[in-house]
């Protein structure tokens, strides 16, 4: 037994037929459980909602009426609603198919951004349940990677699912009652939600879906101030900062993401389907981004340099990029590497990255790991997705056993420590270069 909204309930069954496995969380409206239906034996996520809610008849009457419609909803990548009713002491409750995979939150902040063709195949599935949503006027209002939750099949393969369309029943009826705040995720707020207007459209859906695929791109959102206020003021006024260039990110997938950030509805996108369509546009042109540009440059600098062959030269050298905020550690790397007669480049931030990686066709980078805006670790993850034959080492001065680990989670090519001398950063690197030669297909 435990107290429930005041009362003391039976823990062990809610409304005579789902028996309770845990609580899995708590909320300003009421409380969800994992539950096992007595009859059926299937698990659902069933929240009940607090006394205030239950006793109010106006907010209970619409939302019965938004209720049949999400009853009657049915896509496989959103968890259903499956039934609506009160317990025997009066607080109504709806139960919905459980899904335990693992929130997009959590892997955001466990591995950082996503590749570019993931976040936009994630993207595409989140809009294809808008899409069957929207048809039958059914608004989300509280789109983010919290309620988008990822299952990895045995094959590999990743099912998305978004969740929380219950959830969002009781947004609409609270915002549609004056009394009550505005309901939803500020970070994740369209502007229209943002100032507090009643009558939100799809449009709003999918400016969350912007932020959302801009947060997988670049592991932050683009709106987020130091308290509530601030962050609603920013959606409403503000534009997203560009991202492309800081990221190495292509500025097709820029503008897409701008958009669908576009402060005003009329100037977004109109409807799921017509983001879905601008979305897999840019993800044919971007499967071929990074390889194409890069084969490329190769080619021109084919043309232009005679062959090894025929002017008995070195084999081709090296261009190397240096990136590090400590301007004297770049200046003894350069010095030692252009000793060796390699072609070095040096930067102090990651803006650069873009312009140097394309238009002095990099094949190495050197990047310490503690980075200012964005960690070396994640440059690495990012451009190894999808750059792979371009060689990546991190630098660090960190314990050996912690750079070598996230080296490794970052599929670096290899790593440098800082604290050794820099006659064997030398060694290291041309070992690590002549490791990559050997195991490159010939």
């Amino acid at each position: 037994m435990r107290p429930l909204f005041g009362r003391t309930v039976c823990m062990h069954c809610i409304a005579g037929k789902y028996e309770v496995i845990t609580e899995l969380g708590t909320g300003g409206t009421g409380v969800v459980y994992l539950v096992r239906h007595t009859d059926l034996g299937v698990s659902y996520a069933l929240k009940v909602l607090n006394r205030e809610l239950s006793e109010d008849e106006h907010f209970i009457e619409s939302f019965k009426r938004e209720a049949e419609v999400l009853l009657r909803f049915s896509h496989p990548g959103t968890t259903q609603l499956r039934d609506f009713g009160r317990t025997e002491d009066g607080h109504y409750y709806f139960a919905m198919d459980y899904c335990d995979g693992v929130s997009l939150k959590e892997i955001l902040d466990r591995d950082g951004p996503y590749p570019i063709k993931r976040a936009l195949n994630i993207t595409l599935e989140i809009l294809d349940v808008l899409r069957a949503a929207h048809e039958q006027g059914i608004v989300h209002r509280d789109i983010k990677p919290a309620n988008t939750m990822i299952r990895e099949q045995e094959d590999g393969l990743e099912i998305v699912q978004v969740l929380d369309f219950g959830t969002a029943l009781i947004k609409k009826q609270l915002e549609s009652d004056e009394s009550h705040a505005v309901v939803g995720t500020p970070c994740y707020m369209s502007p229209e939600q943002a100032s507090g207007e009643r009558d939100l459209d799809s449009r709003s859906d999918l400016y969350s879906v912007g932020i959302l695929l801009y947060e997988l791109l670049t592991g932050d959102v683009p709106f987020e101030g130091e308290t509530v206020v601030q962050t609603l003021l920013m959606q409403v006024t503000q534009p997203p900062a560009p991202f492309a260039a800081l990221y190495g990110i292509p500025e097709e997938v820029e503008q897409l993401v701008l958009k669908a950030l576009e402060k005003s509805p009329e100037k977004r996108f109109q409807s799921a389907i017509q983001f879905t369509k601008a979305c897999k546009e840019v993800l044919k042109s971007a499967e071929q981004w990074g390889r194409a540009k890069r084969v490329e440059a190769k080619e021109e600098t084919a043309v232009a340099s005679p062959s090894t062959e025929q002017s008995g030269a070195a084999p081709e050298e090296l261009r190397i990029l240096c990136l590090d905020d400590n301007e004297m550690i770049l200046h003894i790397l350069q010095h030692i590497l252009e000793r060796e007669g390699y072609t070095v480049f040096t930067a102090i931030d990651c803006s650069s990255i873009h312009n140097y990686l394309f238009n002095e066709q990099i094949d190495l980078l050197i990047s310490d790991i503690n980075m200012p805006g964005m960690p070396g670790t994640k440059i690495c993850k990012m451009l190894k997705s999808e750059m792979d034959e371009l060689k990546i080492i991190l630098f660090s001065n960190i314990a050996d056993r912690d750079l070598k680990k996230q080296s490794q989670e970052s599929n670096a090519d290899g790593w440098i420590s800082k604290n050794t001398k820099p006659e064997e950063w030398l060694t290291e690197i041309k070992r690590i270069i002549k490791q990559q030669n050997e195991s490159a297909p010939s």
